[in-house]
């Protein structure tokens, strides 16, 4: 099944790069890797630091048309969430990481395509 492969079906994988409107640059990589291995450690983070772990994530993951490293990030908030650790204030932490210029703005972003994911998504919840 298509879904099994691909963690944001509809959207194609190659399409994954146009998601969202903001990459990591090469600081940004360097930090997400930091806020990786502190999270594997176990090492304790703030809530910032695990709003940033997110954002940076998923932005790693489908730049590189990553599929087993997007299940990793989905797997990752399904766990943090379980561990009471929800997303809040997540607007600040975003900008923070822009204005340490660790994301810029996506060139190939294309408005409304994670829509179309969570369109399915809500879909397929309410049909079961």
């Amino acid at each position: 099944m298509i879904e099994k492969k691909n963690p944001l079906y509809p959207i194609e994988i190659d399409d994954y790069p146009k998601l969202f409107d903001y990459v990591l640059t090469a600081n940004g990589l360097m930090y997400f890797q930091t806020l990786k291995r502190n999270y594997v450690l176990g090492k304790h983070m703030s809530q910032d630091e695990y709003n940033k772990l997110r954002l940076l994530y998923v932005y790693y993951a489908t730049a590189n048309r990553n599929t087993s490293e997007v299940f990793a990030w989905q797997d990752l908030c399904i766990t943090l969430d379980d561990q009471g650790i929800i997303e809040k204030e997540m607007f600040q932490s975003k900008e923070d990481l822009k204005d340490k210029k660790l994301i810029i703005v996506n060139p190939h972003y294309s408005s409304g395509l994670y829509r179309k994911y969570t369109e399915f998504i809500k879909n397929k919840m309410n049909s079961k």
